[in-house]
């Protein structure tokens, strides 16, 4: 989408963005406004992204813009304070606060996931800046995303314990958002990856930029004998270069006439020699299978309608298509099929939790 295309976007939808900008429930928005990211769906309501309320006050001077890698400590403190009061109360206030925070938390986490992704891709292309600043700015990108795992693990906890249970709406709304949230959590760990791969492939290419400007002085300072000696000593890392011979004795190169004269003499010395060839017998070595784990949750989904358990969780980490796994991977992988059948319409949530402080859901 070009720039004009997005002014002409807005014209369009003036009306219903100032609708929404003031705080109107929107049930129905046009694909386009999904799919340029200016609304995102969250419990079945359409919201503006925060990214345009960023902004739009910016340029109404109400607030300054949000970074990137923001801090999650105010949200994360407010949401516990709002929880004890409303376990005190049952104020319906309290309630609504919670989901508003709830919201504006999940918005961060999936502008933060999309800024990410945008910004390696940046640092990837960018050809305009110099090898050291672009190693700084992977670097300084690299540190701040590890700040984020501690606060992925903290709101990551307070999601799926603490304000379990709190109200009906709420766990609708965690409900509807679990999916998403795990897989931005667990993005992390993979723009890590890149952006170490980035890193050490930067390095490299600084290292051999440095080596072709050692060999670019020597060649235009005509420093012919330093040059030969570079080449010879570091021919195991220097491009174009060529290894000293062991027994040092070559002191001229060979003219025309010396190689014709050496192919006349092979050819003589050859002709009538015939070599049978040496019949090779390799030994071929069995294809491997490798095999996959892969759960059948439509198994699952059977038994679970024929037994109708009281604990949808333990009754999938009791299952048999689990029995696979040991200790802490039975537990994730459970709670992977327990977050992705949440959904489903036969599953109902009770008040309380199970021993593995999970809220328990029976399939009806």
């Amino acid at each position: 989408m070009k720039h004009i295309d997005l002014l002409k976007l807005l014209d369009r939808n003036s009306e219903l963005i100032d609708r929404t900008y003031r705080g109107e429930s929107i049930q129905s928005v046009d694909a386009e406004l999904l799919d340029s990211t200016l609304f995102i769906k969250i419990n079945k309501r359409y919201k503006l992204n925060k990214n345009y309320f960023n902004f739009a006050d910016s340029i109404l001077q109400r607030v300054d813009y949000s970074i990137i890698f923001g801090d999650y400590e105010k949200e994360y403190k407010e949401l516990v304070k709002l929880r004890k009061r409303y376990l005190q109360t049952e104020n319906e206030h309290y309630k609504k606060s919670i989901e508003h925070l709830i919201e504006n938390l999940y918005e961060k986490f999936y502008n933060r996931d999309r800024e990410i992704q945008i910004l390696i891709q940046r640092l990837e292309n960018d050809t305009s800046l110099e090898i050291d600043i672009l190693l700084e700015n992977a670097t300084d990108t690299l540190e701040k995303i590890y700040e984020l795992i501690r606060a992925n693990e903290q709101i990551g906890e307070l999601f799926r314990k603490e304000l379990r249970g709190l109200a009906e709406s709420i766990d609708t709304l965690l409900q509807s958002i679990s999916m998403n949230f795990l897989e931005y959590i667990q993005n992390i760990d993979k723009y890590i990856d890149q952006i170490n791969r980035f890193i050490l492939q930067t390095q490299k290419r600084r290292v051999q930029n440095r080596q072709i400007a050692n060999l670019s002085n020597l060649i235009l300072n005509e420093e012919c004998l330093a040059l030969d000696e570079l080449l010879h000593v570091t021919s195991h890392k220097c491009y174009f270069s060529h290894p000293k011979s062991q027994k040092n004795r070559v002191y001229t190169y060979p003219d025309d006439g010396d190689i014709h004269r050496l192919k006349k003499g092979l050819l003589e010395t050859l002709t009538g020699v015939s070599v049978k060839p040496v019949k090779k017998v390799g030994l071929i070595k069995k294809q491997q299978q490798e095999k996959l784990d892969i759960i059948n949750i439509d198994k699952i989904i059977i038994d679970l309608d024929s037994t109708k358990s009281g604990d949808v969780f333990l009754f999938i980490k009791e299952h048999q298509e689990l029995q696979k796994y040991e200790d802490i991977v039975l537990i994730d992988e459970a709670f992977k099929i327990y977050l992705a059948l949440t959904t489903h319409k036969k599953v109902v949530f009770q008040t309380e939790f199970n021993e593995y402080n999970i809220k328990v859901a029976k399939w009806v």
